[in-house]
């Protein structure tokens, strides 16, 4: 009987220790899951993230007749500031836009680190109007915050923005994507600091510069 004893609770055990490996490899497997979609200088999503969850709201959006909008933004003459201040300082700066942007924020909506020292908001729920407001309390943030202001010499910046709106300006992913990269253009070639909404089906046409 106290050998039957022993044996079950010898059983007790190695099955608690299993079911604690168990669980610690699928929450290492869970973790490096989320670690590949996100960016490594920011914390934020990455673009692998973005297409896949581009897609998963583009239908879901599509099944429930809703809007969200995109936001392409980038940072106004930043090679200015990785010139004049080091690379090292560039990507502090980067990561501190990254929060500021993240701070804007609240769920749903997120943010990718798209390229260098550009970003994409995603806006579930948000039609065109308020896609630019948002990019107005964003850009307004921008401005007004120093950043490197550790260094001792803080830095100001200023960014602009293209928004483009599903479904009104299309229903494609790839055209989205592309409208809103050429709404971005505008709003450099504009004079930076600006806002630029597509306008029109497909993106055809851009409002004025905000």
């Amino acid at each position: 009987a106290e050998g039957r004893l022993v044996e079950i609770l010898s059983t007790g055990i190695d099955t608690t220790e299993r079911k604690r490996a168990e669980d610690a490899l699928r929450l290492s497997e869970e973790r490096f899951r989320e670690l590949a979609l996100l960016d490594n200088l920011t914390g934020l999503y990455n673009t692998r993230y973005l297409y896949q969850a581009l897609d998963a709201l583009i239908a879901a959006s599509a099944a429930e007749g809703s809007a969200f909008s995109i936001l392409f933004v980038d940072l106004d003459h930043f090679k200015r500031v990785v010139d004049s201040r080091g690379h090292l300082n560039g990507s502090r700066a980067i990561q501190e836009v990254a929060a500021t942007i993240r701070g804007c924020l609240a769920a749903p909506a997120w943010a990718v680190a798209y390229a260098g020292d550009e970003f994409v908001v995603v806006l579930p729920g948000f039609p065109r109007a308020a896609a630019v407001e948002k990019a107005r309390e964003i850009r307004a943030r921008i401005r007004e915050t120093a950043y490197l202001a550790g260094t001792g010499q803080p830095a100001r910046l200023t960014a602009s923005f293209g928004v483009a709106t599903y479904p009104d300006d299309t229903r494609d992913l790839e055209s989205l994507l592309a409208i809103g990269d050429q709404g971005l253009f505008a709003a450099k070639r504009s004079g930076r600091d600006s806002i630029v909404a597509a306008g029109g089906s497909a993106g055809r046409g851009t409002s004025p510069p905000l």
